[in-house]
């Protein structure tokens, strides 16, 4: 029985007399390394939570933006004029232009591969040897120098490290860019990742991304990169200041070799063959010179492109960019209205000019030039428009119906309280012609005419047919108003778009330079902005006739036939006024055809200069330089289109004025003549019930 529970090991109690104990406990040793293993285990887990914590934060804070296919970044954008050319450009706060995988070339994403990240396509984000070798060689030099990033954790750098901590690669910076890259290619496949990095990373001299690199350096696409240039542009990542041209040739130099190095690694991962190794390295790598600064005979046109994207989309959207401007411009008339300037304004100490072209069917801009310095006169310059602000009162008759051949009125000084200050006007020259018609009146470019018509017609309405015609300026109903005084002035785009009116049957169409935008992005494009033609109706067809065959007189028989025959010169049927402000600070002429309407401006951009003695003229008036400006721009503008008349008014439909200030041709006065037909019954006899005509 005692062998059946006998056991290996004894019951607890005092050793038999003379026995030794055989149990020892664990050395120190044993023990240590226990605790080591314990603070192994507890460092282990300490590591797997911080990274687990890390990793749910960085989905926390960016699982939206980590998700989306390409990352949102701030781009140029480009002007295009009505041919598909590039004309202008808006540079972003990052010089960049995105582009598909389809346009990184055949060389360039192997380059950058082979020298940036060679296990590129065998990680999960995160090289953890690469990390080791890092962390190796921090521990050699008891430094923290070595990063040891991947493609991926790179872009995640460049896209969610704040710049200020970009430089600090401490273990907590590494943990959490290794967290980003991880989660990054989970949702994004290695070639959407590498065409990311390609189209964020910043290349030196400005330029970021792969496609504004190839043109900064080489002067063409990214797709079309050749081998040793590819090799060149991957090179430059490594550090982008230190390969720039410089005029000793150290750049060239040092360019030259780190090509050469990438190169010899492109061959070691066997994406090259040796052929092609060598003979890409006895290429002379050239790099494209400097752009000369260009474009600026665009620059107005670019500039009211610029500021109607803006309009349209919002100064958010512009500063973003990507956007593909579509516009009105025509590059040949774009460059008749620079060259019939320069052509014409071309002595030292001559004044400016500016020229603005619109189609009246549409409003679109065809042209626009003049720029002094950084300003823009065709848009910005407002100046005062003298006697072509005519037009607009007669505009405020005819709607009335007033006939412009049967109303009369004394040509003669004029000296009238108006809301208390005293008025008076006078003819150029002081001429007085006595009883004149409208018509006549208009080619003669008569002062005192005018301003007893808007008089008569309301100062008021003058100042708000001016403003439904596209004369955007605020206009003050005041008896200079008539003959140009204007207390702001207009531009040239203005006057150009509100003759537009009468050559549009009496419609008016807001001018416009943006056909279409489109925003375009790592080589996709969406329409963000089509332009719809709209317009309003301000005149009559009829009404529009009978200021035209008006303005025609002045073309004939007026001031524009002073010192032109516009019909002979431009080949075709025009009508126009010609205006000058007091003291021959602006001279101007605005005129039109069936298919373009035009205004030309001349004078000193400073101030309101005298402009005298210029070009051997005593002093510059609308039928001087402006006109010579107009006719040589439109001889060649309207080159190619057909020859037409303008349509004919019925003059039945308007009656003489019997109010105000009109005189009777026969009589002296108002009271003299006989009483006719109030504008309400010419209305009412042409079928319309109260008010202008039907719109």
């Amino acid at each position: 029985m005692e062998k059946l529970f006998e056991t290996g090991r004894k019951a607890p109690g005092k050793e038999a007399p003379g026995k030794k104990t055989s149990g020892r406990r664990p050395g120190w040793a044993l023990r240590f390394l226990r605790l080591l293993v314990n603070l192994a285990l507890i460092l282990v887990v300490g590591v797997l939570a911080v990274v687990s914590g890390l990793y749910a934060y960085v989905l926390y804070v960016y699982d939206d933006q980590l998700e989306s296919r390409y990352p949102d970044l701030i781009q140029n954008s480009f002007v295009y004029d009505a041919d598909g050319n590039r004309v202008g450009e808006f540079k972003a706060e990052e010089n960049r232009r995105t582009i598909g995988e389809e346009d990184l070339g055949e060389y360039f994403p192997e380059a950058v591969i082979a020298v940036e990240d060679r296990r590129f396509y065998e990680h999960y984000g995160a090289d953890f040897a690469g990390i080791g070798r890092a962390a190796w060689e921090d521990l050699r030099s008891l430094t923290v120098t070595q990063g040891g990033s991947t493609i991926t954790e790179q872009l995640m750098k460049n896209l969610y490290i704040s710049e200020a901590r970009r430089g600090n690669i401490s273990p907590w910076r590494r943990l959490e860019q290794a967290a980003l890259s991880f989660s990054y290619e989970r949702a994004h496949t290695k070639d959407e990742i590498l065409t990311a990095y390609l189209n964020t990373v910043y290349f030196g001299d400005g330029a970021y991304g792969a496609e504004e690199a190839a043109e900064t350096y080489f002067g063409k696409s990214a797709a079309d990169l050749s081998l040793d240039e590819a090799a060149a542009l991957a090179g430059f990542l490594h550090s982008p200041s230190t390969y720039l041209p410089e005029e000793d040739g150290e750049g060239y130099k040092l360019a030259t070799e780190r090509r050469n190095e990438v190169l010899a690694m492109m061959y070691e991962q066997a994406m090259i063959s040796s052929e092609e190794l060598e003979e890409a390295e006895a290429v002379t790598l050239q790099f494209t010179p400097d752009a000369e600064p260009n474009g600026s005979a665009y620059e107005p046109f670019v500039e009211a492109a610029r500021r109607e994207a803006e309009r349209e989309l919002g100064s958010e959207v512009l500063e973003r960019g990507g956007l593909d401007i579509y516009t009105t411009l025509d590059p040949t008339l774009q460059q008749e209205a620079v060259d019939s300037i320069e052509e014409t304004l071309n002595e030292s100490g001559d004044p400016s000019g500016a020229v603005a072209s619109v189609e009246p069917q549409n409003g679109a801009i065809k042209a626009l030039t003049g720029q002094k310095d950084d300003f823009n006169l065709a848009l910005d310059a407002r100046r005062q428009p003298g006697s072509s602000f005519k037009p607009f009162v007669l505009a405020a008759a005819l709607r009335e119906f007033i006939s412009p051949e049967a109303t009369y009125y004394l040509s003669q000084n004029l000296d009238f309280d108006y809301e208390g200050e005293r008025v008076q006007v006078k003819n150029y020259d002081g001429v007085q012609r006595g009883r004149i018609p409208l018509d006549r009146a208009m080619a003669e470019s008569d002062n005192t005419v005018f301003v007893q018509l808007a008089m008569d017609l309301g100062l008021e309405n003058v100042a708000e047919i001016s403003a439904a015609m596209g004369v955007i300026t605020p206009v003050d109903p005041y008896p200079a108003t008539a003959i140009g005084g204007l207390g702001t002035g207009v531009s040239a785009l203005e006057m150009a778009s509100a003759y537009a009116t009468f050559a549009a049957s009496g419609i008016h169409r807001e001018p416009y330079a943006v056909e279409r935008i489109e925003r375009s992005d790592f080589g996709e494009s969406e329409s963000v902005y089509d332009h719809k033609v709209e317009g309003s109706r301000v005149l009559s067809g009829n009404q529009a006739a009978a200021a035209t065959e008006v303005l025609r007189r002045v073309v004939l028989e007026g001031t524009g036939s002073l010192y032109h025959n516009l019909d002979r010169e431009i080949g075709r049927p025009s009508a126009g006024k010609t205006g000058t402000s007091e003291e021959f600070a602006d001279a101007w002429y605005i005129g039109y055809t069936p298919r373009l309407s035009t205004a030309v401006w001349v004078g000193y951009p400073e101030a309101r200069t005298p402009m005298l003695d210029v070009h051997g003229e005593d002093v510059v008036n609308g039928e001087t330089l402006p006109m010579d400006i107009w006719s040589a721009y439109m001889a060649e503008a309207t080159t190619e289109d057909l020859v037409l008349d303008f349509p004919r008014p019925d003059r039945r439909e308007f009656v003489p004025l019997s109010r105000g200030y009109a005189v009777n041709p026969a009589g002296s006065s108002p009271s003299a003549m006989t009483p006719v037909s109030s504008a309400d019954e010419v209305r009412r006899r042409y079928g319309y019930e109260s008010g202008p005509p039907p719109q």
